[in-house]
């Protein structure tokens, strides 16, 4: 039999395909969080990825006993009972686990649901543990509300900065030469084309905190806002800590703003306590995803 693992961002949609022994295929498609791209959007998504890992096993959908889709999106009973359907429609019958992507990532190290993880990538959320084995979740409410700390927050706060020098209202910056190309635009007002009228999803925002991530050694407005991304994944970390009752906390780090980014993670330790211990993931998501379809959990 054949276990499949995928984990889902808001920027693409990794699968692993493997047996009980090994991981034997890996394969990588678009972004699958349906609020941001629609319920056929996610489906396209899925069903690629699927039929490539299986494809290039020359594997049949009924010979894959377990799948574990851990979702950017999937924070409540009705997104799990969505992404069900999705997986249901392409005649898939078999096991279905169905959890929100930060579990996944926390059962990379592992393979079972312990201690707690600050995923920071195009989106943000920090999950824990406690002591019965209750997950409590801290952030992850979405980009038009939340989604502080990560990648979209960082390139929203660049185009706000951008805006705010232009009008006078704000310090001086080299924020828009840094990104007039990435935005493809040749003046500040061209900036309200790419937010509004291009149909951009906050993946392409969020692709603009690398960029201000490099600016941020000689700029101070991109070091503020990079010190700010800091601040926002250290007050998660303390919620997170106060919502599963632990002293001390271990937390993984996980997500590209997290993982690439060595200034805000140095930033991080300089402003925890000694009881909140935060280190990188060191495998990765999609890996815990496939270890929970094989282990059935």
């Amino acid at each position: 039999m054949y276990y499949i693992g995928m984990d889902g961002g808001g920027s693409n949609t990794i699968g692993i395909i493997g047996n009980a022994d090994q991981i034997l295929f890996e394969a990588t498609s678009g972004p699958s969080n349906y609020h941001n791209i629609g319920k056929k959007g996610a489906q396209v998504t899925i069903k690629d990825l699927l039929f490539l890992l299986l494809d290039h096993e020359g594997v049949s959908l009924s010979e894959v006993e377990t799948i574990c889709f851990g979702g950017a999106g999937v924070d409540t009973p009705s997104d799990e009972a969505v992404i069900r359907s999705l997986f249901s429609e392409l005649g898939y019958k078999g096991g279905l686990i169905v959890i929100n992507d930060a579990l996944v990532a926390m059962a990379a190290e592992t393979g079972s649901l312990t201690g707690g993880i600050l995923i920071s990538g195009t989106g943000s959320i920090a999950v824990g543990v406690d002591a019965e084995g209750k997950a409590h979740r801290v952030g992850g409410w979405g980009h038009l509300a939340d989604d502080y700390g990560s990648g979209y927050r960082i390139g929203i706060r660049a185009i706000e900065a951008m805006f705010r020098a232009y009008d006078g209202r704000g310090e001086s910056t080299g924020l828009f030469e840094a990104l007039k190309d990435q935005m493809a635009v040749t003046s500040v007002s061209d900036i309200i084309d790419f937010l509004y009228n291009r149909g951009n999803q906050k993946h392409q925002i969020a692709a603009l905190a690398k960029t201000v991530a490099t600016l941020a050694e000689t700029d101070q407005v991109a070091n503020a806002i990079i010190d700010q991304t800091a601040v926002d994944l250290v007050e998660m970390c303390f919620a997170l800590q106060k919502r599963v009752k632990q002293s001390p906390l271990e937390i993984v780090l996980s997500g590209s703003v997290v993982m690439n980014n060595d200034a805000i993670v140095i930033k991080m330790k300089a402003l925890l306590p000694s009881d909140i211990h935060i280190k990188r993931l060191s495998e990765r998501p999609v890996v815990g995803a496939y270890k929970l379809a094989k282990n059935k959990k």
